[in-house]
């Protein structure tokens, strides 16, 4: 190894140091610059670029683009060195080199930690400290602007500097910022202490519905497919009268540990509820703020269940959710503002940024677009939205924004987050039926899933098992609510073990058949049959 391949990897291994520092450090602040830098490059690409890459990469693009930060971050201190190097600079320049990299990195980390801090000063200082102590020390025992040329000595201070790193992390999380001030409402927590907090209002009422699963006997076999259906084979002498319940079928309301979450953050926001206000406002006529407390106690606010789906969900995907609210609709707390007649859009603004808007017109003929408070009987979890977040059933997922702070009536026209990245304004909810459970008992084979037409909801599903030659009426249970899916089972004698290409399709309310016509997620939601082949 020549001496310019040396200097290229002892700032190579430097900026390695570096990143396990940042990581190392994060637990203080609840972040760190790598994510912060993620969301600016996501918010500032353009609208093709985001929708490419939530296309191609789905859950991992944004894990992808903190990767390709830190790659890029370690070949650019390898390139800065072997340029230096290369071009024969002297002492004094490969000097003045290093102050002026060192100086950009303090400045960014502490920038970093800064922002995922929100500004609490001695956090963010002592993140920064943390994080550059470690490859601080590792080029000073490596000689300054020239790392060690013994191989021996340079893994040894390289250890070191990891060890010293995973030393600051310990103290780090020791020090670790709270997502919630501790005499404040919390994420998680019960809704009924909030309100006992307050000393005043009602509580959430006991919806009395408890999820159960049908008793399927012991299942002798049971596999997954690609297309998130569990087909399973039964006792012989298992109940031959199936329910809702069999394996791989959803559960008719889930919670909130089993919904969805698709953000477009990196790092989510930390809202603390006690200094937390909902401001409305806007083209009103009177603007005021309510405390969570007063959201929470509002005497409008009531238990709904709604199904919720992403946008970016793939025909037959796992981005689809049913759970229990508590909310509070969103006319009812602009009624208290007073709308003029020339309002236009409502305008939800959440605590990182994101904006979301929904036609005057709309909110003010449905109690059912509301600001959500709980989940579950108890207040949001964090990556649900806490304190508070927008529910608009029959609309994908993209309009509900998350950790709402502002609702503002607007006189004009408003571009939302996702609207203006190529995506549709609406964003309704596509007719979908989705398989779920395939289980064979002797020689009766149960098909099972769930079908979802927002608010048109679902008169019929349709299953085939000869890949759509032939068509069967399924049974549907009961809908939990008119703002949720339906569960359906076709269940059929079929002796035969043998490959079965099984289908579904699903009517709506209005009497509209599902689409065929297979389309990807963007700009409007995906659309097709639900197909899989599967062997019993």
């Amino acid at each position: 190894m020549d001496g310019r391949e040396r200097v290229a990897v002892g700032w190579a291994a430097t900026a390695v140091v570096w990143l396990v520092g940042i990581l190392a450090a994060a637990p203080l602040v609840g972040g760190h610059p790598l994510a912060v830098a993620a969301q600016v490059v996501i918010e500032a690409s353009p609208g093709t670029v985001a929708t490419l890459a939530i296309e191609t990469l789905g859950a991992a693009a944004q894990p992808a683009l903190m990767v390709a930060i830190a790659v890029a971050a370690v070949a650019a201190a390898a390139g800065i060195a072997a340029f230096a190097e290369g071009y024969g600079t002297t002492r004094a320049q490969e000097r003045y080199l290093a102050t002026g990299v060192s100086v950009a990195v303090v400045v960014l980390t502490a920038a970093g930690f800064r922002a995922a801090a929100d500004g609490v000063f001695w956090r963010w200082t002592l993140a920064t400290a943390l994080a550059l102590l470690p490859p601080g020390l590792l080029r000073v025992a490596s000689g300054g602007h020239r790392p060690s040329v013994g191989r021996r000595r340079t893994l040894r201070n390289l250890g070191g500097a990891v060890g010293l790193a995973a030393g600051g992390g310990v103290v780090a999380r020791s020090l670790g910022r709270p997502a919630t001030s501790s005499d404040g409402p919390q994420p998680g927590e019960s809704l009924d202490a909030v309100v006992e907090k307050r000393a005043e209002g009602t509580t959430t009422p006991d919806s009395g519905r408890t999820v159960t699963t049908a008793a399927t006997g012991e299942i002798l076999e049971s596999r997954s497919t690609t297309e998130n259906v569990v087909v399973s084979v039964a006792e012989a002498d298992a109940d031959p009268v199936f329910g809702y319940g069999f394996a791989g079928m959803t559960p008719a309301v889930g919670t909130a540990a089993d919904h969805y979450v698709v953000d477009k953050n990196v790092s989510n926001p930390s809202v603390d509820a006690e200094r937390w206000s909902l401001s409305v406002g806007g083209a009103v006529r009177e603007s005021y703020d309510l405390s969570f407390s007063e959201l929470v106690t509002h005497p409008e606010a009531r238990d709904m269940t709604v199904t919720t789906a992403c946008i970016s969900n793939s025909v037959g995907g796992n981005l689809i959710s049913t759970a229990e609210w508590r909310a509070v609709p969103v006319r009812a707390l602009l009624a208290d503002a007073g709308v003029p007649d020339a309002a236009e859009d409502v305008v939800t603004r959440a605590a990182d940024g994101y904006t979301e808007a929904i036609p005057w017109d709309v909110v003010s003929e449905r109690e059912d677009v509301v600001l959500a408070v709980g989940m579950d009987g108890r207040t949001l979890p964090k990556e649900h939205g806490f304190p508070a977040r927008l529910l608009i059933p029959g609309r994908y997922g993209m309009k509900s924004t998350k950790w709402v702070e502002d609702i503002e009536v607007s006189a004009g026209d408003h571009e939302s987050y996702w609207e203006a990245r190529g995506w549709v304004e609406e964003a309704v909810v596509n007719t979908l039926s989705y398989v779920r459970g395939v289980q064979r008992r002797g020689d009766r084979v149960a098909v099972g899933g769930v079908a979802y037409g927002g608010r048109r909801g679902i008169d019929g599903v349709e299953v085939s098992l000869d890949g759509g030659d032939t068509w069967a009426d399924a049974e549907l249970e009961a809908p939990p609510s008119p703002h949720a899916w339906r569960r359906f089972r076709h269940v059929a004698e079929l002796p035969d073990s043998g490959p079965k290409d099984v289908v579904v399709r699903a009517t709506d309310g209005t009497g509209a058949l599902q689409t065929r016509e297979e389309t990807g997620a963007h700009p409007g939601g995906s659309t097709g049959w639900h197909s899989v082949t599967v062997s019993l």
